[in-house]
């Protein structure tokens, strides 16, 4: 099933029917169950946020009439609304229409809404034969929705879902229309619009096209680009190519990997942080892509850990958050103490901002230690005031607190069968197969 706009009850994730919020700074026994009804969203406290002019008329419709006469007033409301609200005001009337779809409005909107952390989450595995992508939204002491994200797009195109990769609310995704044809398409399931997008072709260097990725700004452009990672013939070199929404046309970068390399990347997931795109090596190094002058920079200094004791499957956590870029891995072998280093904005070096002991959650989830967890999620304010982890472990998620020492039971998650790591019937995503969602009024 493709993505889309609406949420179905066909997901993966059910609610918990008695869920936990237990604090760590006492006994694990200081559990108190959730309460059950649901709190404001992020966007609707926002728009508690605009400020009441006392000034106007009681009579509502004297105070419509002072607005609607008022642009730059209608303008400042309607910037503090939600992207899918904004789509139906659209039908007020031509004046609202207008200003809406103007692509000014909507890179001010793009760009106010990016101030605030996002708790929405999209999940795909491609190792499973539920060919779905699942939403996680929850904010506060509440899970506010968890579906199955469905689209118009199903009916006109079908296909397996190869692979996925999503940025400020676009998604790449990459179908198996038959055995041999493949389909590239961008889409954004706020809008429900989507557009595809020319298959990769390198004239000059045959490649086949391994993985996709999607780089895309709203607070400083209206186009997006794509970041595709190619192997030549032989199997010697990874090559890359970028493609842009503004010329709409491919590019071959002149910069070249060898595939004799001493890490392996996972290209599967490139991370726009910086203005450019990154990607996690098995080394604890990262790979930087500068998209603007579309070549490999210098490498970036390696993530300060032991290599004896840090492997490729101990790297529980790669992305941005709160304008970061953060690595969450193993701190001590056969223990329960991470790392989450953060790296300077100039690149000289990978910081410590937060050591986390999870073993005392073992006593109420035991599964911790047996079967072991992964933490697919990473959410931190722009202050560093708020950090929190999203642990998936007993086929729950659970919501960690770091300044605040406490976990919430968040959902269940439905087994199926999946080849993960050799497990099968898993119900496990790791951080390469979670993606930080936002809705945004962006085209495609």
């Amino acid at each position: 099933m493709l993505p889309g706009g609406k949420s179905t009850k066909t997901s993966r994730f059910e609610p918990i029917e008695n869920p936990r919020k237990i604090s760590l700074n006492s006994t694990a026994s200081s559990s108190t169950p959730l309460p059950s009804s649901p709190s404001k969203s992020i966007q609707e406290k926002q728009n508690d946020d605009i400020p009441l002019d006392t000034s106007f008329s009681s009579s509502p419709s004297a105070s419509a009439t002072i607005i609607a006469r008022n642009e730059d007033l209608l303008t400042q409301i309607l910037l503090k609304l939600p992207p899918k609200s904004l789509l139906r005001f659209q039908c007020v009337s031509k004046q609202w229409l207008s200003l809406i779809s103007d692509p000014v409005f909507r890179r001010r909107h793009s760009s106010r809404i990016r101030r605030y952390p996002t708790t929405d989450f999209l999940f795909f595995s491609s190792d499973s034969y539920r060919n779905e992508i699942d939403l996680l939204s929850f904010s506060g002491d509440w899970v506010d929705s968890v579906g199955n994200v469905s689209s118009p797009l199903r009916y006109s195109l079908e296909g397996e879902i190869l692979s996925l990769q999503s940025c400020n609310g676009l998604l790449c995704i990459q179908f198996m229309v038959n055995d041999i044809s493949r389909e590239l398409i961008v889409y954004n399931p706020t809008t429900c619009k989507h557009r595809s997008i020319p298959w990769p072709y390198a004239e000059s260097i045959p490649l086949v096209i391994r993985y996709t990725n999607i780089a895309f700004d709203p607070v400083k452009s209206d186009y997006y680009k794509l970041v595709c990672v190619g192997v030549d013939l032989n199997g010697t070199f990874y090559r890359f190519l970028v493609y842009s929404s503004e010329a709409g046309v491919w590019s071959v970068s002149r910069d070249a990997l060898g595939m004799d390399s001493d890490s392996a990347y996972y290209f599967g997931k490139g991370v726009l942080w910086n203005g450019d795109v990154h990607f996690l090596g098995s080394d604890c190094c990262t790979l930087c892509f500068d998209i603007e002058n579309e070549c490999l920079q210098p490498s970036t200094p390696r993530i300060p850990t032991n290599l004896e004791v840090v492997g490729r499957w101990d790297i529980r956590y790669f992305g941005e958050t709160g304008g970061n870029l953060y690595v969450i891995c193993l701190n001590k072998p056969k223990a329960m103490l991470f790392d989450v280093f953060a790296l300077k904005r100039d690149y000289s070096q990978w910081v410590v901002k937060y050591r986390v002991d999870f073993a005392p959650l073992i006593t109420c989830y035991p599964e911790m230690k047996n079967r072991g967890f992964h933490t697919p999620c990473f959410v931190v304010d722009k202050e560093g005031k708020k950090a929190r982890i999203v642990i998936l472990v007993e086929d729950k998620f659970i919501y960690y607190d770091i300044h605040g020492m406490f976990v919430k039971e968040l959902v269940e998650v439905v087994p199926v069968y999946a080849e993960v790591g050799g497990w099968g019937d898993s119900t496990w995503y790791r951080w390469c197969e979670a993606y930080q969602h936002v809705d945004t009024l962006a085209s495609v």
